[in-house]
């Protein structure tokens, strides 16, 4: 009686797994990036004992609960805030409600130094 030996096959690997979880992976960093732009805010915290004071060169800025800013009472947009400075380099010292989010009291700093404002202070009420 021949018995012939058994054949060893090469073991064959299916690239098919492989590709399947290379491409959940690709859509999960897909989904989990942010393309945006971020900038760093420099942030000077002083110990709440010392405070800086308000001289007669500052001008005083409010923002409000929707986002309108005023001075001396008045009301006015972001977009004329270079009409309202005296001068350029003009100190303005920006005070926000508490009901004011973040965003909109950064936007107005941020307004306010396009507008060609020299030194720009926010105070943040807890």
């Amino acid at each position: 009686m021949h018995i012939e030996p058994e054949r060893h096959r090469a073991p064959f690997i299916s690239l098919t797994p492989l590709i399947d979880v290379v491409f959940i992976l690709l859509v999960f960093f897909m989904l989990a990036t942010r393309f945006g732009q971020f900038n760093d805010l420099p942030v000077n915290v002083q110990p709440a004992d010392t405070s800086t004071d308000q001289q007669d060169d500052w001008l005083v800025v409010q923002v409000t609960a929707n986002g309108a800013l005023m001075l001396n009472g008045v009301s006015f947009t972001p977009a004329s805030i270079a009409d309202r400075l005296e001068k350029q380099g003009q100190k303005v010292w920006v005070t926000v409600s508490p009901e004011v989010s973040l965003q909109l009291a950064l936007r107005a700093v941020d307004d306010i130094k396009a507008a060609g404002a020299r030194d720009v202070q926010l105070e943040l009420l807890p």
